[in-house]
């Protein structure tokens, strides 16, 4: 079941005729939690999300299977803990893009993704790593094929947030 989307939900949504346009759709969707936006970035049943396996632990059989849906599923679940105006702030920097063909390419980057949500079980407000997202052109559009996760330090990755908030 969907949430009706807000009315003002898509005015924050560009066309992504661009890859620098899918990561301003991209991050503007992880800052407000915007749940509709957010699944629009991604490319759909051939979409994977590779967990950094330090961080994946014990559930990496949670991550098998990952697709589109549980990118909505967690993000929903984040959304559900936070306040109604999310305060959350991702920056990538050191960016790096390779294109593999016209219509394809890995964006990697260092993220920085400040979070701000209620849960208490869950005490990290920082999460930082790799993020290596492979980029793909269909109809003009710029969407999320698949995505790796990578830690770089040791603060908590995006695999460790994915990883609580699907299960919780």
């Amino acid at each position: 079941m969907r949430e009706p989307e807000t009315p003002d939900a898509a005015s924050d949504y560009l066309a992504p005729t661009q890859i620098d346009i899918l990561l301003t759709n991209f991050t503007t969707a992880v800052q407000t939690l915007n749940v509709v936006n957010y699944e629009r970035s991604f490319s759909g049943p051939q979409y994977r999300f590779v967990p950094d396996p330090t961080s994946a632990g014990t559930a990496a059989s949670l991550f098998a299977n990952w697709s589109v849906s549980e990118e909505r599923d967690y993000l929903t679940s984040l959304r559900r803990r936070s306040s109604a105006s999310p305060q959350n702030q991702l920056t990538l920097s050191g960016r790096r893009d390779q294109f593999f063909t016209a219509d394809s390419a890995e964006v990697s980057a260092l993220y920085q993704l400040r979070i701000v949500q209620t849960d208490t079980a869950f005490k990290a407000t920082l999460l930082e790593g790799n993020i290596r997202l492979l980029v793909r052109r269909r109809n003009n559009e710029w969407k999320i094929a698949g995505w790796r996760d990578q830690r770089t330090s040791t603060a908590l990755s995006w695999t460790d947030l994915k990883k609580y908030f699907i299960r919780n």
